[in-house]
């Protein structure tokens, strides 16, 4: 595509809809992952997967869904390596602790790669002709930035209007050339798979375009307002996450499990995350009104699995207690909170003797597809990574932890260990 193209919210979903060509720019841009400004509080208690507009209480009805999300064709990503930026100019600032909890956010999610075990692990059933856009992420860490400010470019949507009341308002252009700026002062990566998330402080506001009072952050929904966003411009993947624990705006009044006003944030992040995963450039998986698949699912939390009242949390990841919105998963034509796990086991003969050689047989099954991959660690130090069967034999006598890992089709782990107690 040749021009600028913007794109504006379209009603109350979660994308915005192409609308028409920017004067002054050189090529194509997409703003996806758009996060109405629509406050949610609550989760959906029942057990069962969840539809889309079960917990839905700004619209007026649910998303109609004729299919599953449709793919376009344009690439997913395989792996990502996570950064973020905290812009704290000298004149605003973060509440203590908020960036060790987003920190620790992404750390936790890094570490808990590949496994099925929180919303992370659905993006896999989203793939392109390379393979799955994977649970397969790394962090490698954050940057403070105390950049001064540059002037307004835009207006923030006043107090009386349903907006925050903030007096700073930058467009995405500024946002934008700080994300670059800070990454050629550090030197940081600008690889295919790199994802920078900018997270900006209470009191600085942001909109999509220069001078508008519409479309932009904690605006209100009647005016186009935001929680979040992504883009990609050039050989940056981006999202954009502003503070956003103000009462009566996104997901501010939901339970914090962390007693922290990065909780909030830190579930916006979680949904700008599996988009730019699943459609980073807006040409892989989303429908034709902008919808990827965390806007298919803004307001369904699915039960909680701890806590209770403002301290409950839906997820776990790595230890961490969270509370996230859930994902669309086509698998299941719903919104779900997590892949569902694989079951695996490995059968061993009785007896087995050093320098005898031996075979273990698997056992596995994927609810949702096929297990596609083996691999066996035989406590000894070595390892096999064929098939379902596999041959060995122990060198010597002693108790051996065998440990096998399967892959399933959507790139997602499984885990069997068993001790084997081998004689001379």
């Amino acid at each position: 595509m040749s021009g600028k193209w913007r794109w504006m919210l379209a009603g109350l979903t979660a994308a915005l809809a192409l609308v028409g060509p920017c004067a002054g720019a050189a090529q194509a841009k997409f703003f996806g992952g758009m996060v109405p400004d629509v406050p949610s509080a609550g989760a959906v208690s029942a057990g069962a997967p969840v539809a889309i507009g079960a917990h839905a209480p700004a619209r007026s009805g649910p998303i109609a869904r004729i299919a599953n999300l449709p793919y376009s064709g344009g690439a997913v990503l395989h792996s990502n390596r996570t950064h973020l930026i905290f812009w704290q100019p000298p004149v605003l600032g973060f509440d203590p602790g908020f960036g060790p909890q987003v920190e620790t956010f992404l750390a936790r999610v890094a570490a808990d790669s590949r496994r099925p075990t929180n919303v992370y692990g659905l993006s896999g059933q989203y793939r392109d002709s390379a393979g799955p856009a994977a649970y397969n992420s790394s962090y490698a860490g954050a940057v403070l930035d105390t950049d001064p400010l540059p002037s307004n470019d835009c207006t923030e949507p006043s107090y009386f209007a349903g907006g925050p009341g903030w007096s700073v308002c930058l467009s995405d252009h500024q946002l934008e050339n700080e994300i670059a700026r800070v990454i050629a002062e550090r030197g940081l990566p600008r690889g295919a798979n790199d994802v920078y998330f900018l997270v900006t402080p209470n009191g600085l506001g942001s909109c999509v375009q220069p001078g508008s009072g519409s479309s932009c952050a904690l605006g209100g929904s009647s005016n186009g307002g935001y929680c979040g966003y992504h883009s990609q411009d050039g050989s940056i993947l981006y999202a954009v996450i502003p503070y956003s624990a103000v009462p009566g705006h996104c997901q501010s009044d939901n339970p914090r499990p962390n007693a922290s006003t990065a909780d909030p944030v830190i579930s916006m992040i979680s949904h700008e995350h599996n988009e730019m995963v699943t459609d980073p450039s807006g040409d892989a998986w989303i429908d034709s009104a902008g919808n990827e698949d965390g806007d298919l699912c803004l307001t369904v939390f699915g039960p909680n699995i701890g806590g209770s009242g403002a301290g409950a949390w839906n997820e776990t990841i790595d230890g961490g207690h969270y509370y996230l919105q859930e994902e669309f998963s086509n698998e299941d034509a719903s919104c779900r909170p997590r892949d569902e796990s694989d079951r695996i086991s490995f059968s061993a003969p009785r007896n087995p003797r050093a320098r005898k050689r031996l075979t273990l047989s698997a056992r596995a099954s994927d609810p949702d597809g096929a297990i596609v991959a083996y691999y066996w660690s035989f406590g000894d130090g070595r390892s096999h990574s064929r098939s379902r069967r596999a041959s060995h034999a122990f060198r010597r006598p002693g108790v051996y932890r065998v440990v096998l890992r399967t892959t399933d089709r959507v790139g997602n782990w499984a885990f069997y260990t068993r001790r084997i107690r081998v004689r001379g």
